[in-house]
């Protein structure tokens, strides 16, 4: 089991302060003050033939697993082995995070005028496969149920029923807070923004993947969408076009965490997994 990391000085509850080192880097977080004015795209088109062939082969087995599941499972691996991607910069500091923390939207049901629910899991370093799944699974069930009675939907009730003004003025003294001294402690673990990864899996109702925007509310560094899986033509190993089956993945990142090539070795561990799902049985 990992040791709990100590907090120090100028961390937050969720996250260790980074000390830059004292170069141009340091500076970004002055010279590009928001997270959308420092974006990277990275389009990525991933094979899905052997993912889909392992999904298949492991139906009713305790090795069972969706799309959707090896896809946050390579993301777990991913933000644990590549840990410069799970941080975020508030209040001009680096922070680096102690878990890998996912939010994603879970319709209550497969109908079209369906309500929405934002789903939180959070990921601890000892964490592994099943019991990753389990949280995955678990918060789903628990978002989608009829009596459901999110906080974080409680939380933004209760905001809206604010005059304008008051809801504005609101909104400003938490971003203060949030700047100068940490999260407040009323939305620790229920803001859905507050994340190593944002995931949109429109893929799942037949969309291509678009790319986002990242929010300037929270600490949210990184959103991946993934589109739906279709027919595509590649070239072969034999250099002839052939027929795959994949899927579309658009990436947002806050590129003021990590450099161009840190992020291109992550994006090849992507690949990897997807080309090897067995690689996701141990995380």
């Amino acid at each position: 089991m990992a040791a709990k990391a100590r907090k120090t000085r100028g961390d937050r509850y969720d996250a260790s302060l980074v000390k830059l080192p004292y170069n141009l880097n340091a500076m970004f977080p002055y010279l590009m003050k928001g997270r959308n004015e420092s974006v990277a795209y990275y389009p990525m088109t991933i094979d899905m033939e052997n993912l889909l062939t392992y999904i298949e082969a492991n139906k009713g087995t305790d090795k069972e697993i969706t799309i959707f599941q090896a896809f946050m499972l390579a993301l777990v691996k991913i933000l644990r082995e590549r840990p410069t991607l799970n941080r975020y910069i508030i209040g001009r500091r680096m922070y680096q995070r102690r878990d890998v923390v996912f939010s994603f939207v879970a319709r209550k049901k497969f109908v079209e005028d369906s309500e929405e629910t934002n789903v939180l899991v959070r990921v601890k370093p000892e964490d592994e496969r099943d019991v990753v799944l389990s949280k995955l699974k678990g918060e789903i069930t628990t978002a989608r149920r009829e009596d459901s009675d999110k906080q974080d939907d409680k939380l933004v009730a209760l905001f809206l029923k604010l005059p304008r003004g008051l809801l504005q003025f609101a909104v400003k003294l938490l971003e203060w807070y949030d700047f100068y001294v940490d999260t407040p402690g009323f939305l620790r673990g229920i803001d859905p923004l507050r994340c190593s990864a944002y995931v949109a899996n429109v893929g799942s109702v037949g969309l291509g993947a678009p790319y986002h925007h990242l929010f300037e509310w929270g600490t949210c560094s990184l959103f991946v969408c993934i589109g739906k899986v279709t027919p595509t033509v590649v070239v072969g190993d034999d250099g002839a076009p052939t027929v795959r089956r994949c899927a579309e993945i658009r990436i947002t990142l806050d590129e003021r965490i990590a450099d161009g090539f840190y992020d291109a070795k992550a994006l090849e561990l992507f690949h990897r997994y997807m080309d090897d799902p067995s690689l996701l049985e141990q995380i």
